[in-house]
């Protein structure tokens, strides 16, 4: 099998991962799991290298298309990510104000400050 065969078939394994499972299922396997695809994709494509036959020139318009797809697949779950993290923040920072009101109240209201030496 070519390299761009075997570039193209992990792409659309990728591909395919990504528009047919679950995204909302457990985050970290879901990230372990896109790391190792893209892993296994950039090894194959380092291997990559010209002359190619008009197969493989037709496999890699295929793979781009697929990869715009993939990437902002990659873009959603970014953001999805980043928002469930503030969202963890924000909860953090309302339970620790919850337990302790008063952490942030300055104490400096009454007291007086001689400035006479």
């Amino acid at each position: 099998m070519s390299v761009v065969k075997e570039l193209h078939k992990i792409t659309s394994e990728f591909y395919n991962f990504l528009y047919q499972q679950d995204l909302d299922r457990d985050q970290e396997d879901l990230l372990q799991s896109m790391t190792d695809f893209l892993n296994k994709r950039e090894n194959i494509m380092n291997q990559v290298k010209p002359p190619y036959s008009d197969e493989e020139k037709q496999l890699g318009k295929e793979i781009v298309s697929m990869d715009r797809e993939i990437e902002t697949s990659i873009q959603k779950q970014f953001a999805q990510l980043k928002g469930s993290m503030k969202q963890i923040q924000t909860q953090k920072r309302n339970n620790q104000k919850y337990i302790n009101p008063y952490q942030n109240v300055s104490t400096v209201d009454g007291m007086f400050f001689d400035k006479r030496n």
